[in-house]
């Protein structure tokens, strides 16, 4: 993304703030999804879900995508849901940050979870985390 700089009048800038504070997003967010309306480009609301439902969608279809599968199969969170491929800009925030949210709490129900007690993270001789094509962390079915 590119920064651009934008000098809004007192009185525009007070109603960004507060209205900013009220959906918990940063003035730069709440400017992106302004804007983003304005030309056409925002998701409808009808498809914007909240995080909480994004990470249970993408963990239902984890879950869905692992029992389809063999022991030994290696996959990257892209590969096995469909939602987290398809986490959109102005859900929430940022892609970047959504997908790193997402693969945290994946990642802290391995091996605690009953559903991912066979699941690990897939490291090189060395101990690193060996990613995906997509430069994303693998996970191997055990």
């Amino acid at each position: 993304m590119e920064r651009i700089q934008f000098y809004p009048p007192e009185n525009l800038k007070r109603v960004m703030l507060q209205d900013a504070e009220v959906n918990s997003i940063s003035i730069s967010q709440l400017t992106v999804n302004i804007l983003m309306e304005h030309y056409g480009l925002a998701v409808p609301t009808a498809n914007k879900k909240a995080l909480s439902e994004i990470i249970d969608d993408v963990i239902d279809e984890v879950k869905a995508f692992i029992k389809e599968r063999p022991t030994g199969t290696t996959f990257d969170l892209l590969t096995a849901s469909e939602t987290f491929k398809n986490i959109h800009m102005v859900a929430d925030g940022k892609p970047s940050t959504n997908r790193a949210t997402v693969g945290k709490v994946f990642a802290s129900k391995l091996g605690k979870d009953d559903d991912f007690k066979n699941i690990d993270i897939v490291r090189t001789e060395s101990g690193a985390v060996k990613k995906s094509a997509n430069r994303a962390t693998l996970y191997k079915i055990l």
